[in-house]
Order: structure tokens, then C-alpha cells, then sequence
């Protein structure tokens, strides 16, 4: 091919680009406005749904919104936090949940949201995960080994844990003693008096015969738990990783999942389970966790997704990067927008006049 022929081309697209764009403004006719939902624009960390029709989002600058009618309309609701970013919520309830996020923030609401109230986490370090397993008993996690637990609804919280300079992504409890906790280098710990101990569970393929072949070959971040119940529990993380036990940790398995992209959350129902996390990564499986299958094109998202939530077996939510809010209510087989971009949309496809077929070689 000859590099006169290229110059040639080249300088006809930039001519009929130009064209183009004088005739659409000689044109009477209106160009298409894109129906482009957003909720919010800013990145979403966090999805609570604790039914259909209750859903709450969290993420960057304090951001919180609530939708009561199963997500058709949001309201902005007041963090009183407009610096930090809040990562990670729950709620037993439609009125009763909490949020936790960076610089120690731990914010409450008893009345669905109405009004926020900040708790005094007692630190200053990032909170990334909380759970509750009834309106008394919770914990929070976080960076620098933090593990925080509450007997009073969070009035007050106390460390349960020395600081050591290691990161907690997630904390889950089953019931008031046995409960886990994951995190960076392939951390998996598990405690079965309520927190006051913990004990490193290390699944074999985690195993390294030394420190060399451990730099070498290092233990991938683990980034979230789902728990069937106090003996069935999943974890996933960087590479694509899930794990699963069914002896409460004694062993664990690596599930194939035909991803190297990080995943950020998990969930099951049933024997349904779906995955999400980087580049807009989207897994499912029909047995329980045990094989996952590579959905592309499904929810059709480049960015990365980072939690998801099912309040029933049909009705789920992903949130992530860039005000990216999406619902299925046929159990994941198809996503809605209500917030974000996806690359399916009209308003990023090449215009016809502008598609190139490829050159003539000489």
C-alpha cells in the first residue's frame, strides 16, 4: 500500500467529516438528542436493596440516593459528608441501615434515610465494608488491620483488632459469632466467637513454599464474601478469582470462571449466582457457585462495576464507575440503564457517511 494512497484517503475523510458537519449546520433538520438517564454522575460504590422497591446507592463526595418505587424515580438524600467517599452500606430494613466510607465516616439513618447521623467510628483510617446482623450487633473493616464492633447499634465502637499496616475489603458475619474477613494478599481470616479472635484460613493453592516464590507469585487481593450460611461462603478477587467452602473455611476451592479481570462483588440466590467487576466483567452461575460463565455483551459497560445486590430472585441492581446504575428483573438475563453509558447506545456508533470498509491495497 502505498503511502501517497493513504495521505489521499486520510484527507478525504477529513473533508467529508467537514462537509458533514457544515451540512448538519445548514440543515433544518434536528439532530437526535440521546435519552442518556443519569441519577448521579459521580462513581457508585455501593447498592442496598433490602426489597424491590427500596433501593439505596452510595459512592464519591458523600454521594446517597434513594429510590421507593423500584428505581423509576431517585431522591438525593443528605450524608452531611461532601469530602469523602462512602464505599459500602446495609440495611435490615426499609428504615434501619447504615453506610460507612473513607476517614473513619460511619453514618446511620433510622428512618429510611430521612435524616443521616454520623457515629463516632473512633479513628480516622478508610472503612470499606459493614455488616449488621440485627439492629444491635455490627462490624465495620478497613485499612490498617481495622475491625470495629458494635452491641448498641453503633452508639458506640470498639477495636477489636491491633494496627497493623494491612487492608480489610470485607467483613461478613453469618449470625453473632461466625463471621469472616478478606483482603488484600489473599487475607482470609474467620472467627468464631464474635470477633475477639480470628484464624487465617489459607487455601492450597495460596500456598508458597517460600518468601522468594511468594514475591514471585503473590497471593491475589481478595475483594468481597457472600455467605449461604455459616458453612457455605464465596469470595472473589483480583484475576478473576472465587472461591468457595462448604466446611466453613476447613478447605477451600478455586471455581473456574474464565476471567483474569478483577471481581469486586458476588451474590447468590438459590442455585443462581451473578458476579461483577472490572471493564464491566459480568458472571453467572446455575449451580451454586460452583462454575461461572463469561456473560459478554449482556450489560454492555466498559466500566467497572463494583457491587451488586439482589432483593429477590428476579430483581437485581449493579452500580460502578461513573454513575453506572443498572437493573434486571428477569434474574440478570437482561440490564436496564437507569444511570450511566453503555457502548450500545446511538449515541456512540460511527455515523454511516463516516464507517470506514477498508482500504484498496495495491
Amino acid at each position: 500500500m502505498s503511502r501517497r494512497f493513504c495521505l489521499l484517503v486520510m484527507l478525504s475523510v477529513l473533508t467529508l467529516t467537514i462537509s458533514l458537519n457544515l451540512g448538519c449546520n445548514r440543515s433544518k433538520e434536528k439532530m437526535k438528542v440521546p435519552d442518556i438517564k443519569m441519577i448521579t454522575k459521580e462513581d457508585i460504590h455501593g447498592v442496598m436493596a433490602p426489597d424491590k422497591d427500596n433501593i439505596w446507592i452510595c459512592g464519591a463526595y458523600g454521594t446517597i440516593y434513594h429510590s421507593a418505587d423500584g428505581g423509576e424515580t431517585w431522591v438525593q438524600q443528605e450524608s452531611g459528608i461532601k469530602e469523602t467517599t462512602l464505599i459500602d452500606g446495609t440495611f435490615l430494613n426499609n428504615k434501619t441501615g447504615w453506610i460507612v466510607g473513607h476517614y473513619g465516616v460511619i453514618l446511620h439513618t433510622a428512618d429510611g434515610g430521612t435524616t443521616w447521623t454520623r457515629q463516632d467510628s473512633g479513628l480516622d483510617k478508610h472503612l470499606f465494608s459493614i455488616c449488621f446482623v440485627n439492629e444491635k450487633i455490627g462490624w465495620a473493616a478497613g485499612e490498617w488491620s481495622t475491625i470495629l464492633h458494635t452491641t448498641d447499634s453503633g452508639t458506640t465502637w470498639s477495636r477489636q483488632t491491633e494496627e497493623v499496616d494491612k487492608i480489610f475489603s470485607n467483613i461478613l458475619f453469618t449470625d453473632p459469632l461466625n463471621g469472616w474477613i478478606v483482603g488484600e494478599a489473599g487475607i482470609i481470616q474467620h472467627s468464631s466467637d464474635g470477633g475477639k479472635t480470628w484464624q487465617e484460613q489459607m487455601p492450597k493453592s495460596f500456598e508458597r513454599a517460600s518468601i522468594e516464590e511468594l514475591f514471585e507469585n503473590q497471593r491475589p487481593a481478595l475483594f468481597n464474601i457472600f455467605a449461604r450460611d455459616k458453612q457455605t461462603v464465596l469470595l472473589c478477587g483480583m484475576d478473576g478469582h472465587i472461591l468457595r467452602t462448604a466446611d466453613a473455611g476447613k478447605t477451600w476451592d478455586v471455581m473456574p470462571t474464565g476471567t483474569k479481570l478483577s471481581l469486586y462483588s458476588l451474590f447468590l440466590i438459590g442455585n443462581r449466582g451473578w458476579a461483577v467487576g472490572d471493564k464491566g466483567a459480568y458472571l453467572t452461575s446455575s449451580d451454586s457457585g460452583k462454575t461461572w460463565q463469561v456473560q459478554d455483551d449482556v450489560i454492555k459497560s466498559k466500566f467497572w462495576f463494583r457491587d451488586i445486590y439482589f432483593s429477590n430472585a428476579d430483581t437485581g441492581w449493579v452500580v460502578g464507575q461513573s454513575g453506572t446504575a443498572v437493573r434486571t428483573s428477569d434474574g440478570g438475563k437482561t440490564w436496564h440503564y437507569r444511570s450511566g453509558l453503555s457502548y450500545a447506545m446511538d449515541f456512540f456508533r460511527m455515523p454511516k457517511a463516516l464507517e470506514f470498509k477498508g482500504m484498496v491495497t495495491e
